[in-house]
């Protein structure tokens, strides 16, 4: 089968008012490749067809994942993508070795159009919305304990070890040679940006490593969280947020991981603006001394470790990305470098 008719059939698993009448496939660019995503235009509205990566997830994490969405919604909280049912009631089609999901589709917002008055209507409205996200799942029944360390910390600190005893000097190396001896303009435009990166991180290695090492200990309430969540997910109307998308990276953890994501994408080292976007989240949900230190080490080694796993891909795993997959990732590497630069050792203040 070629791919329209792959998809085709795989529409023929829902009911009928959501057969497609046009169909259009989404740059892969923004997912880095992890799927393909389709703008299903049907007789009823519009949405959005995945098919994930073959072989990612299994069957018990997207279960999980549509577990936690379900709950979300079942809780009252619309702006969630749940996917919906197949004339089978499934939350999904498996076919040609691809697990399928059809969800709601949310359009995008211009980002750069915000006026500064807009953005802080919107940053309340994301964080309050993510906290009623987090409170709806609180509740999810999980077989672990509701208290324990982070595990998202624990495989941080894992990985910050390899990289100060050995990745870091090699990473530098294969840049170093890269830059001298490109084999195309994107490489040497990478290698360039990798070095720029390494140098303002390496400086910071043993800070992150003492912060990681102290947290890993720290005992905190865990629950199911977005473990994704970042400023280009969020749809927005008048009202503010009306569309979360991307929950692909579902997990449990703690609260402090979403929102360090999320307020750091989108409030950057404004200090104001990271007050503004706990303060709006504690209307909801208080945190706890131990969250909002654990959202400081965050917003910190996130940032770090992301520009590393892109390098890493690149120079170490040589991982093939199409060109539009290598512009997005420059893209999101100069965001990291930015706010390396414009880093604030006061952004936090609750």
């Amino acid at each position: 089968m070629i791919t329209g008719q792959i998809v085709e059939h795989v529409l023929s698993a829902y009911p009928k008012d959501f057969r497609s009448e046009d169909l259009f496939l989404l740059d892969p660019s923004s997912s880095l490749g992890l799927c393909q995503h389709w703008r299903v235009e049907s007789s009823k509205e519009l949405f959005c067809l995945r098919r994930w990566s073959q072989g990612k997830p299994n069957r018990d994490r997207l279960q999980f994942i549509q577990a936690v969405l379900w709950t979300a919604t079942y809780e009252g909280i619309e702006f969630v993508p749940l996917p919906l049912e197949t004339r089978k009631h499934k939350g999904f089609v498996e076919f040609d070795g691809s697990y399928w999901e059809l969800l709601p589709w949310f359009d995008y917002f211009d980002v750069e159009a915000e006026t500064s008055d807009q953005k802080q209507f919107r940053i309340i409205a994301a964080m309050m919305s993510l906290a009623q996200f987090h409170l709806a799942v609180s509740g999810f029944p999980l077989p672990d304990p509701p208290v324990s360390t982070s595990l998202h910390i624990q495989s941080q600190l894992t990985f910050w070890k390899d990289w100060v005893t050995k990745r870091f000097t090699q990473l530098n190396q294969i840049l170093l040679e890269s830059r001298s001896n490109p084999s195309t303009l994107e490489e040497a435009r990478l290698a360039k940006l990798g070095l720029t990166f390494l140098s303002q991180i390496l400086p910071l290695s043993e800070r992150c490593l003492s912060l990681l090492t102290h947290a890993a200990w720290l005992m905190v309430p865990v629950q199911p969280v977005i473990g994704n969540a970042l400023w280009r997910h969020l749809r927005f109307d008048d009202n503010g947020v009306y569309g979360m998308i991307d929950f692909k990276e579902v997990t449990v953890d703690n609260v402090s991981l979403d929102i360090a994501s999320l307020l750091g994408s989108a409030a950057l080292s404004n200090s104001a603006l990271w007050t503004l976007g706990l303060n709006a989240y504690q209307t909801i949900r208080t945190l706890s001394d131990d969250e909002l230190f654990m959202v400081r080490i965050f917003d910190e080694t996130l940032l770090l470790l992301e520009g590393l796993q892109y390098l890493s891909s690149l120079f170490l795993e040589k991982r093939s990305w199409t060109e539009l997959q290598q512009n997005e990732i420059i893209r999101r590497l100069e965001f990291c470098i930015f706010r390396m630069e414009n880093k604030s050792d006061n952004r936090i203040i609750a």
